[in-house]
């Protein structure tokens, strides 16, 4: 049995698993319920290549989606895209996917990859913005090809999205898809990016989710990955204290109409108490069940993956040596695998084997915990306030990221005291009700 099955199958990761059982499901929208068991995901990702309608100011890949010469600009073949889903699925023993661009919905082969996810068992998702779903049939098509649900970026209101996103009547374009997404009564969750324009709306953006209908809404912060380094400024980085306050009557709002909320990469000193169930740090995420499984996620950022051009690199799984493969660059796997195949298929035949005796040695939470870690310290240069060090959260939060500390320092921390320190990642989103769809009942209830 794959490892992140075993794991999975007989609740090891759950502190509490006779909790967890009792605690019935609760019925909501789309056949969906909600359950306070914490399992590890089994959700993929994949992006088809860089080419987008719009051009957000936060974006990550902005480099990419304006330089047609990139190398990841261009999206995927429809071949290459069905190779790394198979691997999703075979190897990494994924049963859903988030599919993202740039904007996955304008690849001309979408509606054959979507079939094609359903029938190997990879439940899909589109992470959209929504701007041409709004079109007579288009949901249809969608609908009538296997999507399960859309992820959908709304990040403000009115001309504030148009102006974040910088394309003219996106927003009325958006409005229309999530109008039609309610009448065809297709799931949808809403993404916000809380960019400092956005911050006083967020409040009406939670009101949007409750009048539309959404299952979830995941706040997350500005913080810069990968190529978002250059494009963050002082009128567009929000302080922390300044999201706080607007970003609690959000989340009250959305509590109490039922809606699943999520808040990823902010401390956990910037919640209050009640709230402290929905922040996501790394060391939480793996446990976000509409969130991304490291093992495969780390597979599949790798520049080769998210390229037209080249095969898949060879698989992996998080172990010894994981890190390095993955710092060694995708594009240099690549070549070697295909210029020494024998050479490097024994070398990744042995690094796999290796990570199979080190997740059994270890257990997966505590593999899955060192690459959270990992990904804050190296990949994000995350930093502890000095108030941090008599936190009790201390163990489990990343702190402030790197780029916000340069930016504003960390004088806002506020540790949280009164309590003994906490170890378990575990001790605060245990108690968060999240929606499972029924095509997750089977592992996540």
């Amino acid at each position: 049995m794959d490892p992140v099955t075993a794991e999975n199958a007989v609740g090891a990761d759950c502190p509490n698993p006779i909790a967890a059982a009792s605690a019935a499901p609760l019925q909501v929208a789309h056949g969906c319920r909600k359950t306070t068991r914490r399992v590890l995901t089994r959700r993929g990702v994949m992006w088809l290549g860089q080419t987008c309608n719009l051009r957000c100011y936060f974006c990550y890949f902005i480099d990419r989606i304006e330089d047609h010469k990139h190398p990841e600009h261009a999206f995927m073949t429809l071949q290459k895209a069905k190779q790394i889903c198979k691997a999703l699925r075979e190897f990494y023993g994924n049963t859903a996917i988030d599919i993202q661009g740039g904007e996955p919905t304008i690849h001309k082969e979408i509606l054959e990859l979507i079939r094609y996810c359903r029938e190997i068992g990879l439940i899909p998702t589109l992470i959209t913005n929504g701007l041409i779903l709004g079109k007579p049939g288009k949901l249809e098509e969608f609908r009538d090809a296997g999507i399960r649900d859309f992820l959908v970026s709304l990040h403000g209101i009115g001309e504030l999205h148009n102006e974040v996103v910088r394309v003219k009547g996106a927003y009325e374009k958006i409005i229309a898809a999530i109008e039609r997404m309610r009448a065809l009564d297709i799931p949808f969750r809403f993404n916000c990016t809380m960019s400092k324009p956005v911050i006083p709306v967020l409040t009406q953006v939670a009101q949007k989710a409750i009048d539309y209908g959404a299952l979830v809404v995941n706040f997350i912060a500005f913080n810069p990955f990968s190529d978002q380094f250059g494009h963050r400024r002082a009128d567009t980085v929000a302080r922390y204290a300044d999201i706080k306050p607007e970003l609690t009557r959000a989340m009250d709002m959305l509590e109490a109409a039922g809606i699943e909320v999520n808040v990823r990469y902010l401390p956990l000193c910037m919640a209050e108490e009640r709230h402290r169930k929905n922040f996501f740090n790394f060391q939480q995420l793996s446990y976000d069940i509409h969130e991304w499984d490291y093992q495969s996620w780390l597979w599949t950022m790798m520049m080769t993956q998210m390229m037209r051009d080249g095969n898949p690199s060879p698989l992996f799984r998080l172990g010894p040596g994981a890190s390095r493969i993955y710092k060694g660059g995708a594009m240099r796997i690549r070549d070697n695998y295909e210029k020494h195949p024998l050479r490097q298929g024994v070398k990744f035949a042995a690094q796999r084997a290796l990570a199979r005796i080190y997740q059994a040695a270890r257990g997966m939470p505590a593999v899955y915990r060192e690459e959270a870690r990992r990904r804050a310290e190296h990949d994000c240069g995350y930093k502890y306030a000095e108030a941090c060090q008599s936190c009790a959260a201390r163990n489990i939060c990343d702190g402030f990221h790197g780029d916000y500390a340069e930016f504003f320092g960390t004088d806002e921390a506020r540790p949280i005291t009164g309590i003994a320190p906490i170890d378990d990642p575990l001790h605060y989103i245990r108690n968060q009700e999240k929606v499972v769809f029924p095509e997750d009942a089977s592992w996540a209830l």
